[in-house]
């Protein structure tokens, strides 16, 4: 109940300040002006990203309205780009459309691409499938010709911390703690970087006929496997052991010493993605991953 409550109360503080309606109206103005039929769009998500099919249009945009907080349009567009080149090289990608110019594309202050409509079903889901799915795409992502960040994102992770004020989801303290870890982990000695997803769980994965399609590309990034692999291992869900079986051999110790390097990032992160769209299960997952970033100054 007391979860609930919170989640109104931040619903009501943030509604004005909301920007989904803008968002939308944004990404079929620019549909329309590149020649894309767009009816009645229909929102598909909206939490990082809204997510707007624009039917009848088989053409799908994406609107960032939390990391674009902290990144700029060269984020984006090398998304894109990634998308693009993964696609031709035949990755279980969701690919950007090629029937318009993909974008980004910027109107109103809103930063929009526009993707290829996949035939999703989460009826679909097979856990082992996904995981295979995801040896394929590393396969593919080994030869990506990107210059990528590096995984541990310290400095995207001070800056947002340096953005957070103490609220009813976090306290000073608690961000004083994080940024205390972040500190730890700085000095740690980084494993080799090769590109990967950079958020590789089963929920990043669209279930098409043809089998799963990875997509969420906006943190890709340079760091081991393994750290895609502690995205879906540090959530402790009984499929993820399946996906973790079929992607098959990996460095389980580095993929365990990956986990407080994930931890922090998301941390943070899911604060601000809560902020915005408070839920009663957003703020129970907000505390459990802001406890998840801090277990390193326990040890």
């Amino acid at each position: 109940m007391e979860r609930d409550a919170l989640a109104d109360r931040l619903q009501r503080q943030l509604q004005s300040a909301d920007g989904l309606n803008d968002a939308v109206e944004a990404a079929v103005s620019i549909a329309r002006d590149l020649g894309l039929r767009v009816g009645v769009p229909v929102i598909l998500r909206d939490l990082t990203n809204v997510v707007v099919r624009l039917d009848p249009s088989p053409v799908v945009a994406r609107i960032p309205l939390t990391l674009s907080r902290l990144r700029g349009r060269e984020w984006f567009e090398l998304e894109v780009r990634a998308l693009s080149w993964l696609a031709r090289a035949g990755a279980p990608v969701a690919p950007p459309t090629t029937a318009v110019d993909p974008g980004p594309h910027e109107r109103d202050g809103f930063l929009v691409s526009l993707w290829e409509l996949v035939d999703h079903d989460p009826d679909r889901f097979d856990a082992a499938a996904g995981g295979r799915a995801l040896r394929e795409l590393h396969e593919a992502l080994e030869h990506l010709p990107e210059e990528l960040p590096d995984f541990r994102r310290l400095d995207e992770i001070a800056a947002l911390l340096d953005r957070l004020r103490p609220s009813e989801l976090v306290s000073q303290e608690e961000i004083d703690g994080m940024r205390e870890v972040s500190e730890l982990l700085a000095v740690e000695p980084p494993p080799p970087l090769r590109p990967i997803h950079g958020d590789a769980h089963l929920g990043n994965v669209l279930w098409a006929p043809e089998g799963p399609c990875w997509t969420d590309f906006e943190n890709l990034c340079a760091g081991p496997v393994e750290y895609d692999l502690a995205c879906t291992s540090w959530r402790v869900r009984p499929q993820d052991a399946d996906a973790l079986g079929a992607y098959g051999r990996h460095d389980e110790a580095l993929r365990d010493r990956m986990e407080p390097f994930l931890a922090l990032f998301l941390a943070p992160w899911t604060v601000t993605i809560v902020e915005r769209r408070p839920s009663s299960g957003g703020v129970e997952e907000v505390r459990r991953r802001i406890k998840r970033a801090l277990e390193p100054l326990a040890r």
